[in-house]
């Protein structure tokens, strides 16, 4: 049994955990293939469908090195009855994910909505775009930080990102006219510590962003009023598996339809 802490699968188990999953995973697709061919039959496609969720894409391409074809399906996009209380178990949300797989491969419109299994090379070019953003949330955290600490003292016209701000804290008094408090005096150096961090790795992920995304960056920056970090966010919210799926819905509605689709 998987160890639990408040609700959470420790880190010591998971590795175990996805290893024991995917083992019993291929077991019972084995498991079918055997009992078709003792009842006289030869399989020679195997479709697996499963709800989009926080693990990602990994399990798609693992079933896809083994020759399995895989869908992930946006939980969201299944049609359920919602006039009623429903009954809900594995076996019933099994088989309607076989129902609404069933329907998607017969080519029904508006069936559900497929996620695209994005490139494992293209999904990784966009982690430096997606770090940033946390990290640019992160120093606005920092900076808002100080600043409640110096409102506390009647402190205001300080600025965390300017390059002497150290210096400039040296010299700060309160609306009172005394130095800072010693603990707050303290706190202030700590929290422009963990800035100064941050503002490195950003200056670090700048240098290492993909010439691709940087010319894209480049080209929206050139259109009038938008800036650097507006040109990122863009870039990251056109990059997201869903945004390029409804691109291509308004490029390409006929081909949608059928894309990914069995023949």
């Amino acid at each position: 049994m998987l160890t639990r802490y408040k609700g959470l699968l420790k880190l010591k188990d998971w590795a175990l955990a996805i290893a024991k999953r995917t083992e019993a995973l291929w077991a019972a697709i084995n498991g079918y293939r055997e009992r078709s061919r003792a009842a006289g039959r030869t399989v020679e496609r195997v479709v697996a469908i499963y709800e989009a969720g926080w693990s990602g894409f990994w399990l798609a391409r693992w079933l896809g090195q083994r020759g399995v074809e895989a869908y992930i399906v946006q939980p969201s996009s299944i049609p359920v009855d919602r006039r009623a209380r429903r009954a809900k178990s594995n076996g019933i949300d099994a088989e309607l994910l076989l129902r609404t797989l069933l329907a998607w491969l017969r080519g029904e419109p508006r069936v559900c909505s497929m996620v695209p299994i994005p490139n494992e090379a293209d999904k990784d070019e966009r982690r430096c775009i997606r770090e940033r953003e946390e990290l640019v949330a992160d120093r606005i955290s920092l900076v808002n930080r100080i600043a409640a600490v110096l409102a506390t003292l009647g402190v205001r016209d300080y600025n965390p990102l300017r390059r002497d701000r150290r210096a400039r804290l040296g010299a700060l008094h309160t609306a009172l006219g005394d130095p800072l408090p010693p603990h707050a005096h303290a706190r202030i150096l700590r929290i422009l510590d963990r800035l100064d961090l941050v503002c490195a790795q950003i200056t670090e992920l700048e240098k290492e962003a993909p010439d691709r995304a940087e010319k894209m960056i480049q080209q929206l920056v050139g259109l009038r009023g938008i800036g650097v970090q507006s040109a990122t966010v863009l870039l990251s919210c056109t990059n997201s598996p869903m945004a390029e799926a409804r691109l291509v819905r308004r490029a390409h509605p006929d081909a949608v339809q059928w894309r990914g689709r069995g023949a």
